[in-house]
C-alpha cells in the first residue's frame, strides 16, 4: 500500500466548523443586483432599543448559551455626513459579554431594507449588527469578534425611537 499525503476527515470537519461561519457572517454576500442601491441615511438614524440573544451553537463561550442583553444603539450624522453613534449594553439574563457596557458606532450602512452597524467596545472587540428594517423595527443578528476570533453570535431585535 503506497503512502499518500491526505488530510483526515476529522481535520476537514473541524476546519469547516471554523471557516464556514466566518464566510457567512453577513459580510460575505452574493453580488447585489443593480436595483439594490444605498438607502437614505434616514433609514439608520435614531436610537435602536432592543435585545440580543446569544446562540447555543458550537464554539459559544461557556455559560453564554441563551444569554440575553438589553442593547441601545444610537446612530447620528457626524461631521462630513459620516454616521457615528454610541452603543450601550445592560443586564438582561446575564452580564454583557466581557462586561463591555459601552462602545462607539464606527460604521453604519443601509442597502434597501438591510442595515449593518459596526460597533467597537471598550476592550477592542468588534460587534456587527445586521438586520432588516420594517417601519421602525429591525430583526436580524449579531456577531462579536476579538482579535479575528468569533466570540459570540446570535439574534438581535430592536425598535427605533427618534
Amino acid at each position: 500500500m503506497s503512502r499518500r499525503s491526505t488530510i483526515s476527515i476529522p481535520i476537514i470537519f473541524v476546519a469547516l466548523l471554523v471557516l464556514v461561519p466566518l464566510l457567512f457572517d453577513g459580510r460575505c454576500r452574493a453580488q447585489e443586483s443593480p436595483a439594490a442601491v444605498a438607502a437614505p441615511v434616514s433609514k439608520l438614524l435614531g436610537t435602536w432599543q432592543g435585545t440580543t440573544l446569544a446562540s447555543c451553537a458550537f464554539g459559544v463561550l461557556p455559560g453564554r448559551c441563551n444569554a440575553q442583553q438589553k442593547v441601545t444603539i444610537t446612530v447620528m450624522e457626524g461631521s462630513g455626513s459620516k454616521l457615528t453613534g454610541f452603543y450601550r449594553c445592560a443586564y438582561g439574563t446575564q452580564n454583557c459579554l466581557n462586561m463591555n457596557e459601552s462602545g462607539k458606532v464606527i460604521e453604519a450602512t443601509a442597502t434597501g431594507n438591510r442595515i449593518t452597524l459596526r460597533v467597537i467596545v471598550t476592550d477592542g472587540s468588534s460587534y456587527i449588527f445586521t438586520g432588516y428594517v420594517n417601519g421602525d423595527t429591525v430583526n436580524g443578528g449579531y456577531t462579536v469578534y476579538s482579535g479575528g476570533a468569533l466570540l459570540e453570535r446570535g439574534t438581535w431585535v430592536a425598535r427605533r425611537s427618534y
